[in-house]
């Protein structure tokens, strides 16, 4: 236990002094005992497509293994932006000469690190699964710390690359750190509950726990986009609690005094109103900063949150910031069947929400699982599209659907044009797992038309905005979990 301990604190320093390669170096050659490489890959070998996303050559940093064959490569991509296509594009080559691999990318400036395991799935076509880890500026450690210590060989110093690709895998495993996350959610949710100073309903008071639980989630994910600012500082959260205990005027309350300004008049404030010019010359903007107005239902105020009788303590909020979000990695970017961050991500909303709110079992809400929710999907999108384009083969639709591969289609713009046009309705959409999940099949098709055809050349952005606007459709009769799906979204 000690020299697990130990590890993780060197593998912690390490990655928070991550500004460049000779700290990398450290982690993998001294930390977690790989053999020492340095070696750079020759660019005359990559294909345009990569030359133009990499600074230099990529460097082979390190090996593991019996016969050196599992391998460590550290590509500078020339953008400040960790693209997901770019590392695609590098490791799809990559790939051909190092199979056994874990690929290590920063941006331009080496502020922002992914580490990327390349998993295949249980699909007869072996799917490409790209895993990361994100390192950087702003992002807690806890999760890639204890992640990546599961890297080390120093048991296993002569294993097949095999064994160390496995045990990639396993580190590399996002439902490990949900799980986690979920036990540690439960813990703190039951502790802030029994806290809290309410009637005699309970079943009220869980579901107003519930709603400050995902109030707060909400604003550590908007946190993450960069959209709250207090006193210059983007750690809103944790700059909004420092600021809070230097002030010292006696009788005060968190919720009362800086949150329920947060939620109820800063996020739930129309733009029209400028919330740093009103209320005495705009001492709003000393309480809580610069924040967005978000049309999303989950920061009106309801009746319970008016009652001066319901008392929130501080220790609520501390174990809440503190033994909950400041231990795990958040990422705004929801996972796809093909692409996953090892973090928690905004699906956790739903999640819990769907796990933990009183008689879920009685009004038949349920989970239902990422994988089910993309192959309904996409058997959906195949019946859809065979119908509307009626000389397009069977085949061809599901290599289309199933492989992100339009090469046998007879009629892409046909097709795109059914994807353009197409209604889905979710009659019983809950916190909005089906509406996600057919988002981002929608959006990687029509990509992918892109991409191979050069059909659609609308930006990600436009083109996300357009299936949100124009191609799904949700209702439930849950008003709480709709707000939820509404936001997600």
């Amino acid at each position: 236990m000690a020299v697990a301990l130990e590890l993780q604190e060197s593998i912690k320093s390490s990655l928070q002094k991550l500004k460049n390669t000779e700290a990398l170096k450290k982690l993998f050659w001294s930390q977690l005992n790989y053999e020492r490489e340095n070696k750079e890959l020759s660019r005359r070998t990559l294909s345009d497509a990569v030359k133009n996303q990499v600074e230099g050559e990529p460097l082979l940093l390190a090996s593991g293994g019996a016969n050196k064959a599992f391998h460590i490569i550290y590509t500078r991509l020339k953008s400040e932006n960790l693209s997901r296509q770019s590392e695609r594009v590098v490791v799809n080559q990559l790939l051909q000469e190092h199979p056994y691999a874990l690929f290590v990318f920063s941006n331009n400036s080496q502020s922002h690190w992914h580490f990327l395991n390349v998993k295949y799935d249980s699909s007869p076509q072996k799917r490409r699964l790209f895993r990361r880890i994100t390192v950087g500026e702003g992002e807690q450690l806890r999760t890639a710390i204890d992640r990546i210590s599961l890297l080390d060989l120093e048991k296993i110093p002569n294993a097949s690359p095999l064994d160390i690709q496995a045990r990639h895998d396993e580190a590399f495993d996002v439902e490990a750190v949900t799980q986690e996350f979920f036990r540690e959610y439960r813990k703190t949710f039951e502790k802030v509950e029994g806290l809290i100073k309410w009637t005699t309903d309970s079943e009220q008071k869980r579901l107003f726990t519930q709603k400050l639980f995902n109030r707060l989630m909400f604003v550590a994910f908007i946190e993450k986009k960069g959209w709250l600012k207090f006193d210059k500082r983007t750690d809103y959260l944790s700059a909004l609690w420092e600021s809070y205990h230097k002030d010292g005027a006696s009788d005060k309350n968190f919720y009362r005094d800086r949150l329920s300004h947060l939620f109820f008049v800063g996020l739930n404030n129309p733009q029209e109103h400028d919330i740093t010019g009103i209320n005495n010359g705009g001492f709003l903007k000393d309480l809580i900063g610069s924040v967005p107005y978000l049309n999303g239902g989950l920061f009106e105020q309801a009746e319970d949150d008016k009652n001066t009788k319901i008392i929130i303590p501080d220790e609520c909020i501390d174990t809440i910031l503190h033994d909950l979000f400041q231990r795990f990695a958040f990422t705004v970017t929801e996972s796809t069947p093909l692409d996953v961050d090892v973090a928690v991500d905004p699906e956790m909303l739903g999640k819990v929400f769907e796990e933990l709110v009183t008689g879920r079992h009685e009004s038949g809400s349920y989970y239902t699982p990422k994988p089910i929710v993309s192959f309904m999907c996409r058997e959906a999108l195949k019946g859809y599209l065979k119908t509307q384009v009626a000389n397009e083969s069977q085949d061809a639709v599901a290599q289309f659907v199933d492989e992100h591969n339009p090469d046998n289609l007879v009629n892409p713009e046909a097709i795109l044009e059914a994807l353009r046009s197409v209604r889905c309705c979710d009659l019983a959409a809950g916190s909005g797992a089906y509406l996600l999940g057919m988002l981002h099949e929608l959006l990687d098709l029509r990509q992918c038309l892109f991409a191979t055809k050069g059909l659609d050349s609308n930006t990600v952005y436009e083109r996300k905005l357009n299936i949100i606007e124009n191609n799904l459709y949700g209702v439930d009769k849950d008003v709480f979990a709709v707000n939820i799906a509404r936001l997600r979204l």
